[in-house]
């Protein structure tokens, strides 16, 4: 198999966005733009010369010069990404091919992409349970806890309301009011900019929100749709709206929105 490294520098963002693209487990992470908001400097490793499939290599260097794997902040996994099929010997040929440059580190990767002998890494299969809503409403929220269906009785009293799509900047500034500003957060708080409008640029989601009768904002999600997936990248609530079900409400009716479509999500995203 042949798997050799370039250099972010010499990336061919063509050949390797569409490598994500049409990758059996691709997902919104692993494109170069989603990267370069988050992990700043980061490598790849591609088979064949048209790029069949490739693994992003997020790095850093310690404090003796050394280069390490690091989980990039905001991406919460990433993966062996392939058009070809997904099997061990495929995905551990690439673990083993990490050029020994990469003296250790972590990443988190969907779970076909983790290695069976990760070697010199920590590699850990991103959680998660996968929900289909291919099937009616009433069937895809049958099995849900009683707080879920205690927090639409809620948000039923408040009486809430759905609202329209907001620019980045604005569900920022309300992410963080109620996260509060540290260096971190600041840090965030640009960097989800950066990304929102990567995906309005593309047309590929927006921000659904969820109002009081006195038109506060109690909640808002950012969702993108890719790979026949839902990803709510980011979701803010605030305290008035977890006293009266603000997410809940919200995640209710984009449900309902998305029901009997071929789309799939985490079922822990939408904190049932």
């Amino acid at each position: 198999m042949n798997i050799r490294l370039v250099k972010q520098e010499d990336l061919d963002k063509q050949l390797y966005n569409s490598c994500i693209h049409y990758a059996t487990n691709g997902n919104i992470y692993g494109y170069d733009w989603f990267l370069n908001a988050t992990a700043k400097e980061w490598d790849v490793l591609v088979e064949g010369d048209k790029w069949v499939s490739v693994m992003p290599l997020p790095r850093r260097k310690n404090w003796l010069g050394r280069t390490y794997l690091e989980q990039p902040r905001l991406v919460p996994e990433l993966a062996v990404y392939t058009v070809k099929p997904i099997s061990p010997k495929r995905i551990q040929s690439f673990w083993d091919a990490v050029p020994e440059e990469y003296r250790s580190g972590e990443l988190t990767v969907e779970p076909a992409s983790v290695p069976q002998k990760p070697g010199r890494f920590d590699v850990e299969a991103a959680p998660g349970t996968v929900l289909f809503l291919k099937d009616p409403y009433e069937t895809i929220i049958g099995d849900f806890s009683p707080a879920y269906h205690e927090g639409l009785l809620r948000a039923e009293d408040a009486e809430l309301r759905p609202i329209g799509s907001f620019k980045p900047e604005t569900f920022a500034d309300l992410w963080l009011e109620v996260n509060g500003k540290t260096a971190d957060n600041e840090w965030t708080y640009h960097a989800m900019q950066r990304i929102m409008y990567q995906v309005l640029h593309r047309s590929w989601g927006g921000t659904q929100a969820v109002q009081d009768k006195k038109g506060n904002i109690l909640a808002m999600v950012f969702l993108v749709y890719s790979h026949s997936r839902i990803f709510p990248l980011y979701q803010v609530e605030t305290p008035a709206g977890k006293k009266v079900g603000a997410m809940t409400y919200l995640w209710d009716n984009i449900l309902k929105m998305h029901a009997e479509r071929n789309l799939k999500l985490k079922r822990e995203d939408i904190l049932v």
